[in-house]
């Protein structure tokens, strides 16, 4: 017959071993984040989603709620997705679904074919041919590439 107290520590010694491994981990690793924060006091933790977020959400405060937007970019929006189908420049792609994202539940199409169209410009201004080739007239420049747009119906 075994003690009755040599019977607990071995029943308990597998669960002090992990509670112990448990806790030199998470000392660890908290160590390693205070380390770190502490050696870059100033740094600038905003990620670019974060950053694009900022940005678009400028724009919500001049819509409607239940608007639907076309969207633009630097480059033809045919091409927005057939550069990424062919690995060539997915900012752009990255670009529209942040914006679609941040925009949520108003659906961004796309496409300048809607009433409202939102240009996204991170690589400098359209082509002012372009613009007024697809009917938009600039309605609020909100600076930093973005700018909201009225679709004009061609009559």
């Amino acid at each position: 017959m075994m003690h009755p107290l040599r019977a607990f520590f071995q029943r308990c010694r597998t669960g002090a071993a992990l509670i112990l491994l448990i806790a030199v981990a998470v000392y660890a690793n908290l160590n390693l984040l205070f380390t770190r924060i502490q050696a870059c006091p100033d740094a600038d933790w905003t990620d670019p989603v974060t950053i694009h977020e900022r940005r678009i959400e400028q724009i919500r405060k001049v819509l409607p709620p239940t608007a639907a937007l076309g969207y633009v970019t630097t480059i033809e929006n045919e091409r927005i997705f057939l550069d990424e189908r062919n690995l060539l420049n997915v900012e752009f792609v990255a670009q529209y679904y942040l914006t679609q994202y941040t925009l949520a539940p108003v659906f961004v199409y796309n496409s300048p074919d809607h009433p409202l169209v939102v240009g996204n410009f991170l690589d400098g201004p359209a082509d002012p041919a372009w613009i007024m080739g697809k009917g938009l007239t600039p309605l609020h420049d909100f600076g930093d590439g973005l700018i909201l747009y009225r679709k004009e119906e061609r009559r």
